[in-house]
């Protein structure tokens, strides 16, 4: 059994609140549990090597035979991450090679720390890479790739700040003891509609804040549903979020999209999402419990409309105003608390930036293959022929929705298979609207980490809950994204006959 300083690193702290939950508090002494939790302990599981903003930054102190690596890797990300920022507040004063080549020295260092569990994928996708440049003779497509995977380290050290301040802000301890005071008939609800609200800034370290409130020892009957509704809550909120790697890649293909219409486009099909969830789950809505999340309402808005400002009244595109604006806010958010929190914050910032590196590299290949295949398409005049021979719109929408969801339940990334996607439709004359097409990837996104294998947040769900993997993503939602599958298919047809 791993000692208690070894388990709060693995769960970021998460199995110590929950001995807090059950009663546990200074030795000898009891208070009245939070949590009823009865029954043996669950299965202790390895949680994987890196679980995105689920799992505690100082962990890899575990292993000082990589320290000279990781350290590497560290100030490596934090240079590319630096050189981003001036590229995009001083356009021309960096040149785009020196950017590019500090994310290939970033991308190799990378690459001998990759968890095991993405090698399989990461080769894959380099291997093709590879062998459509050799082909072509298309080596500056691999550059592209680079150059463009670049912007990402600044997107995920954003994300690395945004939760290293949302775990000091008061406003998320209030959450937590509301959220921990709810009677059992009232957490499904809240943590659906919890999961939902905190995901959408936070991605899937709502798991980490939300999964210690259902207790480490309670019997899988509690701890299930809890997940279940979690992954749900997370996954719809992909369907507008500016702070998801979703609609970060889709802007890389779609640049010209409104964030405002993607997002506006993206609640409409979240909230009906969230009603028939919850319908699916308990029979009928339930509202009693939503009170809890009330304190984190407001900075959740506010990080949404510095995004939206700063798109609108300035020349950045959304991508831009996410890394160059929420620090900013971070920083503004963190000042009140003091010196002590502001330092811890920062240091937490660094040190967790080894947590990404498996879905930053994993990016990087997607973003190789996609300038690959980019250039095979127009090479073999493809765009032609599939617009020649392109379904219905209903049926391209669909497709888009249920190849990614299909493929994520047997592993695949979403990453791989939206970007194939985009990279062929963009191209291709296919009677989409942009924005709707935006928005069809972001709904197979959602879905996909609902139900993905391989998908982050199915992970995290799994180790935080103390659940095998496979239950956690072959589970009711797959039913659910059956369902509100059809609605999102045929509300995205209507929108796209008024868009185009």
């Amino acid at each position: 059994m791993r000692s208690p300083c070894v388990r709060d690193a693995v769960t970021g702290g998460a199995a110590a609140k929950a001995d807090l939950d059950n009663g546990l508090t200074a030795p000898g002494k009891r208070r009245t549990p939070t949590v009823v939790a009865v029954g043996r302990p669950p299965p202790r599981q390895r949680p994987p090597d890196a679980v995105f903003l689920a799992r505690a930054p100082g962990a890899w102190a575990e292993r000082p035979a990589r320290t000279s690596a990781i350290s590497a890797f560290r100030i490596l990300f934090v240079g590319v991450w630096v050189l981003e920022l001036v590229r995009i507040l001083v356009p021309g004063l960096v040149p785009a090679a020196a950017a590019t080549a500090g994310m290939g020295l970033l991308f190799g260092a990378a690459l001998p720390l990759l968890p095991r569990r993405m090698i399989p994928l990461v080769a894959a996708l380099g291997l093709a890479a590879l062998a459509v440049a050799a082909w072509r003779g298309d080596w500056r497509a691999l550059l592209d790739g680079l150059d463009r995977g670049a912007v990402f380290v600044a997107f995920f050290g954003t994300l690395i700040v945004l939760r290293a301040t949302a775990e000091r802000r008061p406003e998320t301890a209030r959450a937590q003891t509301l959220f921990a005071a709810l009677r059992a008939g009232q957490r499904s609800a809240a943590t659906l509609y919890g999961a939902h609200l905190i995901g959408s800034v936070l991605v899937v370290g709502a798991h980490s804040l939300l999964s210690p409130v259902y207790g480490a020892r309670a019997p899988e009957a509690v701890r299930y549903p809890g997940a279940i509704a979690a992954q749900r809550g997370i996954g719809l909120a992909g369907l507008w979020s500016p702070f998801w790697v979703a609609m970060a890649i889709a802007y890389q293909h779609l640049p010209d999209v409104p964030l405002w219409a993607v997002m506006a486009l993206g609640l409409g099909l979240a909230l009906p999402g969230l009603l028939i969830g919850q319908a699916m789950e308990s029979g009928r809505p339930r509202w009693d419990g939503l009170a809890a999340m009330a304190p984190l309402v407001p900075p959740v808005l506010i990080a949404a409309a510095t995004v939206v400002s700063l798109t609108s009244f300035t020349a950045l595109a959304p991508l831009e105003a996410l890394v160059t604006g929420i620090p900013v806010l971070c920083l503004a958010a963190l000042a009140p608390l003091g010196r002590r929190r502001l330092a811890g914050a920062l240091r937490a910032t660094g040190a967790g930036s080894g947590s990404i590196l498996g879905e930053l590299v994993l990016i990087t290949c997607a973003f190789m293959l996609g300038s690959a295949l980019a250039g095979l398409l127009a090479e073999i005049e493809a765009a032609g022929w599939l617009g020649r021979n392109m379904p219905p719109v209903p049926a391209v929408i669909a497709a888009v929705i249920a190849a990614t969801t299909l493929l994520s339940l047997i592993g695949i990334h979403q990453i791989v298979t939206i970007t194939a996607l985009l990279v062929v439709l963009v191209e291709v004359p296919s009677g989409v609207a942009d924005l709707v097409l935006m928005e069809a990837a972001l709904v197979a996104w959602g879905f996909s980490a609902m139900v993905g294998l391989s998908a982050v947040s199915t992970v995290a769900a799994a180790a935080l809950f103390g659940l095998r993997v496979e239950r956690v993503a072959w589970g009711p939602n797959v039913g659910f994204c059956a369902v509100f599958g059809l609605f999102a298919t045929a509300a995205l047809w209507a929108v796209n006959s008024w868009a185009v």
